[in-house]
């Protein structure tokens, strides 16, 4: 498959999860300010995993700017990372209609979980497809990749006692992935 056609595919069903997300955020019944606090959980929800799909988006070109190559392992493992990023939109609704409740929250941190790991095994295949790069694919080093991991164990651990720690490790994961991104540019400046 050819790299850039995958890529704006790619572009296109990113843009289309991130958009449908802010449809669960719904007018208020009654025109007072004070009408919209019930529509909080559900924007903080959509904020929080509208950062994290752009995020994820802004990462996922860095790491195919530096392929040369992509062959039918790297299309499915994308595909299937698109799949999953394809239910973040309907965990984000139903955690924003529920943020305190532990199933919606585990339902959200599967998703983003899974949708973390087959990021990972995108990144792993389009190494296997790229043997002859001098730089690596993925800047990220193996203390980042253990940090990520131990937060997402730590929020499931949590989860049962303080729901809101699946969105709250999902914000403090995108803080640590925007602090690598600005370092990674500054050292390939």
């Amino acid at each position: 498959m050819n790299k850039s056609r995958m890529e704006a595919l790619t572009d296109g069903i990113v843009a289309i999860a991130a958009t449908i997300m802010v449809l669960e955020i719904h007018a208020p019944d009654n025109f007072t300010f004070d009408s919209l606090r019930a529509q909080v959980p559900a924007a903080i929800a959509y904020l929080i995993s509208f950062l994290l799909v752009m995020l994820s988006w802004y990462n996922y070109h860095m790491m195919f700017a530096r392929a040369k190559r992509v062959d039918l392992r790297v299309y499915l493992a994308n595909t299937f990372w698109l799949l999953v990023l394809t239910g973040i939109p309907f965990a984000t609704s139903w955690v924003g209609e529920y943020p305190t409740h532990w199933q919606t929250e585990l339902t959200y941190m599967i998703i983003t979980a899974l949708w973390t790991i087959m990021y990972s095994v995108t990144e792993f295949c389009l190494v296997l497809s790229n043997p002859d790069l001098d730089e690596k694919i993925n800047q990220e080093s193996v203390v980042t990749v253990i940090i990520r991991y131990s937060i997402l164990l730590m929020a499931i651990i949590v989860l049962p006692f303080w729901p809101p720690i699946c969105l709250t490790s999902t914000f403090v994961l995108m803080i640590i992935s925007v602090r690598r991104n600005f370092k990674d540019e500054k050292q390939q400046s």
